[in-house]
């Protein structure tokens, strides 16, 4: 498989503090990949560079074979789902899409379809005149999802998607993001949930204090350290200063 993620040595400090320190790591083309850590592990920052959202104080990202700072802003090939859902509330479902389509320049007859592709993939369809305000929580999470997704991006980025969401909302979540697989997507996700990262993803890498501490198959990593569960891993690996 093709290389659809590369980075090298990236580095983000501000005012001092290193918030992510010379991360490299790579993602194949069609992979699901997850970032691990807990909460100021440099996950978000890391993805807000990648995005194109901050810029970085050293190193490269390459996203299919271009340097990010050359990607074309207007149609970039990578969607960005954000922790916090970026709809609007007193827009419906399908102006929600429409919006952010307008938002890449995307009009017309071709983009009447991918709205309704997207209503279908994400089980909104007959919400589609349904104000955002009014949607229940887990279909507020797949919209945002379907407006990043609006130009047909082929990297996704997904920051704690299931975040906040009750067990069976997260699950609902989870089979729209095997679809994307299915669809031979690049996903890369953010999460904290050591089960979700299991499920989802055919590598991890576990983030702590800005920097990979390792990387690999959650059965690779189990075996490594001779543990049955990515808890176990991840508390091996992530021991915060101080703590017992």
């Amino acid at each position: 498989m093709a290389g659809a993620l590369e980075v090298k040595e990236l580095t983000k400090v501000i005012k001092e503090s290193i918030l992510v320190d010379r991360l490299t790591f790579s993602v194949q083309e069609g992979e699901t990949f997850g970032l691990l850590g807990s909460n100021g592990s440099g996950k978000t920052t890391t993805f807000r560079m990648l995005a194109g959202l901050m810029g970085s104080s050293s190193g490269k990202i390459t996203i299919l074979g271009k340097d990010r700072s050359k990607i074309d802003k207007k149609r970039p090939e990578v969607g960005f789902v954000t922790q916090n859902d970026s709809i609007y509330e007193t827009l419906t479902v399908n102006e929600n899409l429409e919006f952010f389509a307008s938002q890449y320049g995307l009009a017309g007859k071709e983009t009447k379809i991918r709205i309704d592709e997207l209503l279908e993939q994400m089980a909104l369809t007959n919400k589609k005149h349904t104000l955002a305000a009014e949607l229940s929580g887990g279909m507020k999470k797949r919209l945002n999802i379907a407006c990043s997704l609006i130009h047909d991006p082929k990297v996704i980025l997904l920051d704690e998607p299931t975040v906040g969401l009750d067990p069976v909302v997260r699950k609902d979540i989870w089979r729209v993001i095997e679809k994307l697989h299915d669809r031979k997507k690049t996903v890369i996700i953010t999460s904290h949930y050591m089960d979700e990262i299991e499920h989802l993803c055919g590598r991890v890498a576990i983030m702590f204090g800005g920097r990979i501490v390792d990387s690999g198959t959650p059965e690779e990593l189990k075996k490594k350290y001779k543990l049955k569960q990515m808890e176990d891993v991840f508390a091996h690996l992530v021991k915060p200063e101080g703590s017992i």
